[in-house]
């Protein structure tokens, strides 16, 4: 988990030395309204439970410069304002470490829920 947020943390160093910036986290509260089918799925994951707790933004990065409706609805303008779409190999930063399981392909698939499209 340390890892994570480390490789993040760099990550999001690294954009805010472009920006000029610090994004600040907002809280899984702030993704909420828009993310119901995510936060309520996340909220019964072990992820929620966790002291401390690995939130939205523990995996998406700090919210503040993507939390906006207009930069959320395009996921180009998103990604460049710091959202991060995690992979397989950043939750193997913890999974597969410790007591922490291993990530699988099924593991992933089922992170928290998506809507369904169409």
């Amino acid at each position: 988990m340390v890892l994570i947020r480390s490789v993040v943390a760099a990550f999001i160093a690294s954009a805010c030395a472009l920006s000029g910036g610090a994004p600040a986290h907002v809280g899984a509260g702030a993704c909420k309204p828009c993310h119901k089918v995510q936060f309520e799925s996340w909220s019964a994951s072990a992820h929620a439970k966790l002291k401390p707790v690995l939130d939205c933004e523990a995996c998406h990065g700090p919210g503040s410069e993507y939390k906006a409706v207009r930069i959320m609805k395009d996921p180009a303008a998103a990604k460049k304002a710091g959202l991060l779409m995690p992979d397989k190999a950043q939750c193997a930063t913890c999974h597969g470490k410790k007591k922490v399981s291993p990530m699988t392909d099924a593991m992933f698939a089922k992170v928290h829920a998506h809507k369904k499209k169409g």
